[in-house]
């Protein structure tokens, strides 16, 4: 079974420099932070080759059981899976899920290379996957957001206290698909390491630094990371935003 922590430390880091507090003096009209900069972390050929195959194999998990993926997604966030509200238990996920058939499947005529490095997928991984596969298939644009919309989907946690650590990353994503969401839309509907893929997450640059509300002079992020934020976020609206009603 596949296992490992290949992206857990990138988001840790990620959101180390994103805290969750009020937009400090050089905020402009506009809810722009003007004295940071983005950029995206480097990537190189391979890791773009890897998230593609990576998308793969959660396409083909969802379509072999859309059921099971979606319980998943309602009993999860981007962290972290209850697994004591669904069917499946820690160490049979994989199997139940049927990963190992799809990496095979994927592996036929692939790059064993890219392969060995990029797809040791952990849970979290696995979740914001399937929630970009989840997302795309169940829903066909991004959700509208209107002036009763809120920008918080407090229904995310159904009133569970979580980690601050869950809750930042999620008033984050919460955030950027309330202002951009159709801008979210269009990363998700690129192929990873494509060039509308690129132009997507420039074109999110600055949403991306209002929502961190960071005072460090650049943000730099995965591009892994920022399209399992895109995923989490629009699924999350999508999902329960039919409830998600109030101030924005």
């Amino acid at each position: 079974m596949i296992r490992s922590t290949c992206l857990a430390a990138a988001a840790t880091l990620a959101l180390s420099s994103v805290p969750a507090q009020a937009q400090d003096a050089r905020e402009n009209n506009n809810g722009l932070q003007t004295g940071t900069r983005f950029e995206r972390e480097p990537e190189t050929p391979d890791a773009a080759k890897g998230r593609w195959m990576q998308k793969r194999v959660a396409n083909c998990v969802f379509n072999r059981d859309k059921d099971a993926v979606r319980e998943i997604l309602a009993n999860s966030d981007f962290y972290s899976i209850q697994f004591d509200s669904i069917d499946s238990d820690p160490e049979t996920l994989f199997d139940d899920l049927n990963v190992e058939h799809c990496i095979g499947r994927l592996m036929r005529g692939a790059d064993n290379r890219v392969y060995h490095t990029y797809m040791q997928i952990q849970y979290s991984t696995l979740r914001n996957l399937l929630a970009e596969e989840a997302y795309l298939q169940d829903f066909d644009g991004p959700p509208a957001v209107g002036a009763d919309t809120a920008q918080h989907i407090a229904e995310r946690f159904d009133g569970r206290a979580v980690h601050p650590q869950i809750s930042t990353m999620a008033s984050m994503v919460d955030c950027m698909t309330y202002r951009a969401g159709a801008q979210t839309h269009a990363l998700l509907r690129a192929r990873p390491g494509s060039d509308d893929e690129e132009e997507a997450i420039n074109a999110l640059g600055p949403v991306i630094v209002s929502c961190a509300n960071t005072n460090e002079d650049q943000l730099q992020i995965p591009t892994s990371l920022i399209r399992q934020m895109a995923a989490d976020g629009l699924w999350s609206r999508s999902y329960y935003g039919s409830t998600a009603a109030g101030e924005g």
